[in-house]
């Protein structure tokens, strides 16, 4: 027995310390020393295969080989047993299992490449199981060979193994110490789907270890405190892109780079205002993604419709229409916005002549209605909590834009809604709390204004009134202590230097409103067409110099328009004009507010005449220093106000009086050719009277 045991010691130490294998896909190859015990044969019970060792003899090492090929290789597991031959007692020995730590080195081909999330898995090559042997990965996950290495059908070649999944590098390791170092499949970029600002990218082996995983958009690294999810299939990053643009987008996964995939960012329009079809008008889109990164201009079209884009940014767009053509389809138009060949496939509707309330301010105690489709001044009816108001007088703009109206009774927390053939939107309306200036207008330059609060809760009797301007300017008001009513009370306010329209809150503890205030405009005293047809105007505009230096006051007159006057100065500003045109109005824009108008009701070919003559006299005489025609406001020219909330005598007036001056053209036009036509009479009736004589 002793004996037994210690031939079995000295075979396992000779077999396991003296070993040098090199296994092919050709053969496998065993060196020993020459005094070593060396295997001659290897069973496999299950398959009925055995391979016979030749072994050859040098002086010091001795080499035995097996040849393979892929049918040997198939066969390789199951039950194994092996014979061995005993140099030291000269004899074969056999019945012995394969020693796991002695088998060859696996050849894994092709490449092994699990996908990420793991499953069942082909691995193939040879020697990846001799006999019923298995292997791991690194460090200690046993991988369970689901292929039964105990049937005689199994190929030792192809292999199912239960993998685990994981990410970036691994190694496969057998028993024998021989390891495999592998990555996963590379991750794949099958579709992506953009909600808002959450992107959701759909594929394969995206690894489900933020860590492990990088995004790059257009080149560029995404922060990965914007990876909301990641799983092998799917990624959830909030991505923000302002711009409509196609952007490349590709994912580094595991050191693995995916597939390059291309996704545009279309525009979103996501609401739209309404028009009158038969003047047309400014169209405004709001919505996402509306311009593109190198500012080319949107193409927009409202159902067949071209749209002309005035402006755009990011998320609005404004474009003009032009009046359509009766009897044509008016509802449910499709919006169509193209920014560089990208083309928005959401689906926003736009209908003409839908009434539409944006948004109700409370002005000097008036409620001003802001919106689209707004009517006119006989045909817009208004309605509330469903009664139909009939003692107010109604004033709408020319592009239906703006609608004015003074509520006959006091208002609280009442429905609104408007009728012009279609009803509009409804909105809430509460006209209990209301206050106004003491000024029409406020100067340019600021100015202390007295503002009367009506209907002030008892609770807030000694509170302090804020007034909280759109830019966050916040002025706190002053009680002048005129009276000890509290609940309509006056209190002044210095409001600072400004132009145009002004929107502001005004709270006093719990109660507020919106509102606005109007600075003044300047007003033209007159007019003179002076040398080198250059029209100067003159006036008190000494408060308005810094709005013309920064580009915010326009001219207009008769039919054209200049962005800027040639000059302006406090007295006075001129400007080019074409002298053979009739000028029949003048007037400013500042800050998008339009001043007084100038009336003209002079032709401008005698007053063409006059510089004529003044011109061919100026050498003679110099009765005429200016070298000027002039028409002002005390014989020629005339004025009409701009749009405003009351006149001097509380009635309501719009922009649409800027049209009045036409029938003062028209008046005095006539009223010159009745004059010419009378004096020709009188001629020739004394011219022939004369001849009879």
């Amino acid at each position: 027995m002793k004996a037994i045991f210690f031939i079995c010691f000295i075979i396992i130490f000779k077999f396991c310390c003296s070993l040098n294998i090199k296994s092919t896909k050709e053969s496998i190859v065993y060196q020993y020393g020459i005094d070593e015990d060396y295997p001659s044969k290897w069973s496999f019970a299950l398959t009925g295969l055995e391979l016979e060792f030749n072994c050859v003899n040098s002086s010091v090492v001795r080499t035995c080989s097996i040849p393979m090929d892929e049918l040997i290789a198939k066969k390789l597991h199951g039950v194994t047993s092996s014979c061995l031959y005993l140099v030291d007692f000269n004899v074969n020995i056999c019945d012995f299992q394969i020693n796991p730590k002695k088998t060859p080195t696996p050849i894994v081909e092709p490449e092994f490449r699990p996908p990420t999330k793991g499953g069942n898995v082909l691995i193939q090559g040879y020697y990846l199981v001799i006999g019923t042997s298995s292997f791991t990965i690194y460090p200690d996950e046993i991988i369970l060979v689901l292929s039964k290495v105990d049937s005689v059908n199994t190929d030792a070649t192809n292999l199912t193994i239960s993998y685990p999944g994981g990410c970036g590098p691994r190694s496969l390791i057998w028993n024998n110490g021989n390891n495999y170092t592998f990555n996963h499949a590379s991750p794949s970029i099958q579709s992506l789907s953009v909600n808002d600002s959450l992107v959701l990218i759909n594929g394969d082996n995206f690894c489900n270890l933020k860590e492990m995983v990088d995004i790059f958009m257009d080149e560029i690294k995404v922060d990965k405190q914007s990876i909301e999810f990641v799983d092998h299939e799917i990624i959830k990053l909030n991505y923000n892109q302002q711009y409509c643009k196609s952007v490349e987008i590709k994912i580094v996964s595991g050191g693995l780079v995916s597939n390059v995939f291309k996704k545009e960012f279309k525009p979103n329009p996501i609401k739209i205002n309404t028009v009158p079809s038969d003047i047309g008008g400014i169209i405004i889109i709001e919505g996402q993604r509306l311009s593109s990164s190198i500012k080319s201009t949107p193409l927009v079209k409202i159902g067949n419709y071209s749209c002309i884009v005035i402006s755009s940014t990011i998320n609005r767009i404004e474009c003009n229409i032009k009046p359509i053509p009766k009897g044509s389809i008016l509802k449910d138009l499709i919006v169509s916005i193209s920014i560089d060949g990208i083309k928005n496939d959401n689906k926003l509707l736009f209908s003409f002549d839908t009434p539409f309330i944006s948004d109700i301010l409370i002005t000097q105690g008036i409620i001003k209605i802001n919106g689209n489709c707004l009517g006119t001044n006989s045909s817009t009816q208004i309605y509330i909590d469903d009664v139909l108001q009939t003692n107010i007088t109604i004033s709408v703009n020319e592009k239906q834009t703006i609608l004015l109206f003074q509520p006959s009774i006091q208002i609280k927390k009442s429905k609104l809604y408007l009728k012009n053939e279609i009803k509009s939107n409804e909105v809430i309306l509460d006209s209990s709390f209301y206050g106004k200036f003491s000024e029409s207008y406020i100067s340019v330059d600021g100015q202390l204004v007295n503002y009367t609060l009506y209907n002030i809760n008892q609770v807030n009797y000694n509170k302090i009134p804020i007034i909280e301007f759109l830019n966050n300017i916040t002025i706190s008001g002053i009680d002048i202590k005129n009276s000890t009513e509290y609940s309509t009370h006056t209190y002044s306010f210095q409001i600072p230097n400004g132009c145009g329209r002004k929107e502001f809150f005004i709270s006093i503890g719990d109660q507020g409103f919106r509102s606005e205030l109007y600075y003044g405009t300047p007003k033209i005293r007159n007019c003179s067409i002076g040398i080198n047809q250059m029209i100067v105007c003159n006036g008190n505009f000494e408060s308005y110099v810094g709005f013309y230096n920064d580009d915010e006051i326009q001219i207009h007159f008769s039919n054209e328009f200049l962005k800027k006057p040639s000059s302006f100065d406090k007295n006075s500003f001129s400007f080019p004009s074409n002298i053979q045109n009739n000028i029949t109005e003048i007037f400013l824009q500042v800050c998008n507010e339009l001043s007084e108008i100038y009336i003209v009701d002079s032709i401008l070919e005698p007053l063409k005449n006059s510089t004529n003559n003044n011109n061919n006299n100026n050498n003679n005489n110099n009765n005429n220093n200016n070298n000027t025609s002039q028409f002002d406001s005390t014989t020629n020219g005339k004025q009409i106000y701009n749009e405003t909330y009351e006149s001097s005598d509380n009635s309501f007036y719009t922009s649409s009086n800027h049209k009045n001056y036409n029938d003062n053209i028209n008046s005095a036009s006539s009223k010159l050719k009745i004059y010419i036509m009378i004096n020709i009479s009188f001629f020739l009736f004394f011219y022939l009277i004369f001849i009879k004589l």
